[in-house]
C-alpha cells in the first residue's frame, strides 16, 4: 500500500519519519523484509530523497531499520524505544516492580551461571553499600540509588547486553519506585538476609536459588503495595 503524502512544512522529516515508523508498527513492514527504495518513498510522500534519507538514519540510530550496502534497507525491529520509555513513564510503582520482577528472576539465574570471582568481589562491595543505605530511613534517594546499582550489577553479572540496556533505560523509574518505598516508613524494608541470599546464590553457581531470592525481594516490595494506596 502506498503511503500517503506529507506536504512540505517545517517539520517534514518530523512527518517523514512518523510515516516510515507507522509502516514498521502497523506490521505493513514486517521484520526481516527489505522496504521500498529511496525512490518509491520520496514519491509516495512527495517529499525529496535526502529527507527520506535522513528519515531511515534516525529510525535506524533507534534500531528499528538496517541499511545494507548494495542491499536495501531492512526491518529490525517494530517496536521503537521511545515507545518503551514512554510506556515506562507512565507506570504506576506497583507495575514498575511487577516489571522489575521480571527482570530480575532472570538475570540472577544467568548471573549464577556466569559470574566471575572478580563480579562477586564487586557485588559484595555494592551489597554492603546497599545494606548502609537500608539502615537509614531518612535518606530515601542513597537508598535508590544504592539498591539499584546492586541490581543493575546483578543484570550485568548476567552478561546479556540486551538485558543490561533495557535495565539501564528501565533503572530511572526503579529508583523512583524504590524512593517511595523507603520514604514511606509504614512499607517494611526488605532487610539485608534477602538481598545476601541472592548474592550467595550467584556465589555457589545455585541457579534456581538466585531466582527464588530474586524474586522474594521484589514480593517483599510487591506485597504493600497491592492495595489501592499503594497505587500512586
Amino acid at each position: 500500500m502506498a503511503l500517503q503524502a506529507v506536504g512540505g512544512s517545517a517539520s517534514t522529516l518530523d512527518k517523514v519519519t512518523s510515516a516510515l515508523a507507522e509502516e514498521l508498527r502497523s506490521g505493513r513492514w514486517p521484520v526481516g523484509s527489505r522496504i521500498p527504495g529511496e525512490l518509491v518513498l520520496s514519491e509516495q510522500l512527495k517529499v525529496s530523497r535526502p529527507l527520506v534519507r535522513e528519515a531511515i538514519r534516525g529510525l535506524s540510530r533507534l534500531g528499528m531499520l538496517e541499511p545494507r550496502q548494495g542491499a536495501g534497507t531492512f526491518v529490525l525491529s517494530s517496536v521503537s524505544p521511545a515507545d518503551l520509555l514512554s510506556g515506562i513513564g507512565r507506570a504506576d510503582v506497583r507495575e514498575i516492580f511487577e516489571v522489575q520482577m521480571a527482570y530480575d528472576v532472570q538475570a540472577a539465574g544467568m548471573a549464577a551461571e556466569r559470574r566471575t570471582d572478580d563480579d562477586l568481589v564487586e557485588l559484595r562491595r555494592l551489597l554492603a553499600l546497599r545494606d548502609l543505605a537500608e539502615d537509614d530511613r531518612g535518606d530515601p534517594q542513597r537508598f535508590a540509588l544504592d539498591d539499584s546499582e546492586f541490581h543493575l550489577a546483578v543484570v550485568a553479572t548476567a552478561r546479556n547486553p540486551v538485558l543490561v540496556e533495557l535495565y539501564r533505560y528501565f533503572i530511572s523509574r526503579l529508583r523512583g519506585g524504590l524512593f517511595h518505598v523507603h520514604a514511606d516508613l509504614e512499607i517494611p524494608s526488605c532487610g539485608h538476609e534477602s538481598h545476601r541470599a541472592i548474592l550467595d546464590a550467584i556465589a555457589e553457581r545455585n541457579v534456581a536459588g538466585a531466582r527464588e531470592a530474586a524474586r522474594r525481594v521484589v514480593e517483599k516490595s510487591l506485597e504493600p503495595l497491592r492495595s489501592d494506596r499503594g497505587n500512586l
